[in-house]
């Protein structure tokens, strides 16, 4: 998506993945003023983690507590957050759903859980419910953004409870519950009412457990392509000082996604 957009710009630059375990991420961070590179993503599970071996950080990921985009600036090295952005235009442009006063229930409260949170809430969201297997982590969450968004009825729920409840406009899975192809769906849509809309931030497999069982009950549903191509946009730019040729990107996104 990144290297055609360069193409199409025509910037001769190159996108490349980086896997690494916990212990290779933190040495390669330490090594950063080495690194031969004009900016990087971030992804699970690293979005915090990033967070102490960066120079600055842009005010909107401060007050996220998590990055996905970093960006060289002489020789520093400034964290972005673009995954709150890309999920608000995806739900308003692609799925055409009103945030304001809705009530929401986020499974998972990790660096892509607190970008939708923080999306969510800045756009007036009536209400977040916050499910993660570890509860400080919740807690955490709604500590943070409690003080900056004071008209939002924070809350932090079981898995259990909010699957009994049903009730919520929209469901959005922000875990990594999906990846892989025996993955359950961690609630249970059907229990919920007709209008509400299922998203999940994962966009391969396109379809996940927990999408199909929700389209199966006569839900709405969107997957996470559309959120990867609107925060690739944002990243783009930033690295590039350049609007980014978002159709491109979408038509190879969803090209490679149907692989």
């Amino acid at each position: 998506m990144q290297e055609a957009a360069f193409q199409a710009v025509g910037l001769k630059a190159f996108y490349l993945p980086f896997e690494v375990r916990a212990p290779e991420f933190r040495r390669l961070m330490r090594g950063r003023r080495r690194l031969s590179l004009d900016g990087f993503n971030v992804t699970v599970p690293y979005k915090e983690t990033v967070l102490s071996y960066l120079d600055g950080l842009n005010p909107f990921a401060r007050s996220i507590g998590a990055v996905n985009t970093v960006v060289r600036k002489g020789n520093r090295w400034i964290g972005f957050n673009t995954d709150a952005d890309g999920f608000v235009r995806s739900l308003e442009k692609e799925a055409r759903f009103r945030i304001r006063g809705k009530r929401i229930l986020i499974l998972g409260a990790g660096g892509s859980a607190r970008a939708v949170a923080y999306a969510l809430a800045s756009r007036g969201a009536g209400s977040i419910a916050i499910v993660n297997r570890t509860p400080a982590r919740t807690r955490r969450v709604i500590s943070d953004y409690r003080h900056l968004f004071r008209s939002v009825d924070w809350k932090s729920v079981s898995l259990t409870e909010a699957d009994r409840k049903g009730e919520a406009d929209l469901v959005v899975n922000a875990t990594s519950v999906g990846l892989k192809p025996g993955d359950p769906s961690l609630i249970s849509p059907a229990r919920f009412l007709k209008r509400t809309l299922f998203v999940d931030l994962i966009y391969r497999p396109a379809e996940t457990r927990f999408l199909r069982l929700a389209r199966q009950s006569g839900h709405r549903t969107l997957n996470g392509m559309t959120m990867l191509i609107h925060q690739g946009a944002e990243a783009f730019r930033l690295w590039t000082g350049k609007r980014a040729p978002i159709n491109v990107m979408r038509s190879v996104t969803a090209r490679q996604c149907s692989k």
